[in-house]
C-alpha cells in the first residue's frame, strides 16, 4: 500500500493528513479520497484566512511510514 501526505490549502481551512491507496493513484482518486475523508473528519483541520475563499490548492506527496514495535509500545 502507497501513503500519501495531502495537504489542502483554501476554502477557509488548511488541512493535513495521510491517505492510503493500493496503487498509484490519479489525481481525480486523491481528490474524490480526500473529500471522503474530510467528510469523515478524518484530516487534521484548521481554519485558514490566508488563502482564497473560493479556491484551493491540493498537493500531496508520498510518504514512507514505518511502524516498528517500539512505536507499538
Amino acid at each position: 500500500m502507497k501513503k500519501y501526505k495531502i495537504i489542502l490549502r483554501g476554502m477557509g481551512i488548511f488541512a493535513t493528513g495521510i491517505i492510503g491507496f493500493k496503487e498509484e493513484p490519479t489525481v481525480e482518486q486523491v481528490e474524490n479520497e480526500t473529500a471522503l475523508y474530510l467528510d469523515e473528519k478524518l484530516l487534521k483541520v484548521e481554519p485558514d484566512t490566508f488563502h482564497s475563499e473560493n479556491k484551493y490548492i491540493l498537493t500531496y506527496e508520498e510518504v514512507s511510514i514505518w511502524i516498528t514495535n517500539n512505536n507499538l509500545q
